[in-house]
């Protein structure tokens, strides 16, 4: 047993365009600043301070939005990209095959030497009908149609 080594390998790569979601970032940077003047700040109306979470988490939101519908796209278009790679290798593929092997041509003449067969699978089948616990009574049938095929072959 031997190993195959291929000589025509084909790799697929990509640039990795997966960026960090600035969304976390303004979120982190947000946690960082509340963390550290939280001692500092003067007492404020409630309102106010959801009022300005609310933008926050609004922005936040937006950004995050913004972040996937681009990483979405992105994904579109690579996959598209990676489709038509897979499509052109198939094509290629189908060429190197019919390049390698020769399809036979069906001439009229081969037709006509296998459309007898026919007849003799009616034959067949029905002495296998007639005699169902006697396969053996079929034999000299099977045996004339197997000689029949062996005459008939077709070259290629």
């Amino acid at each position: 047993m031997g190993t195959l080594i291929s000589k025509d390998t084909r790799r697929i790569s990509f640039n990795n365009t997966f960026e960090i979601n600035p969304a976390l970032l303004i979120e982190k940077s947000i946690e960082d600043q509340n963390s550290f003047g939280i001692n500092d700040l003067e007492t404020e109306c409630a309102n106010d301070l959801t009022f300005e979470d609310a933008i926050s988490s609004k922005k936040i939101q937006d950004e995050e939005q913004k972040y996937w519908s681009g990483r979405i796209e992105t994904l579109k278009t690579e996959h598209q990209i990676i489709s038509k790679i897979i499509e052109t290798e198939y094509e290629k593929t189908i060429e190197n095959a019919n390049k390698l092997y020769n399809q036979p041509t069906v001439t009229d003449d081969k037709i006509k030497k296998i459309k007898p067969c026919f007849n003799w699978r009616a034959k067949i089948l029905q002495c296998y009908e007639n005699n169902p616990r006697q396969s053996l009574v079929c034999s000299p049938i099977v045996q004339a149609f197997n000689e029949y095929i062996e005459f008939c072959r077709v070259p290629e």
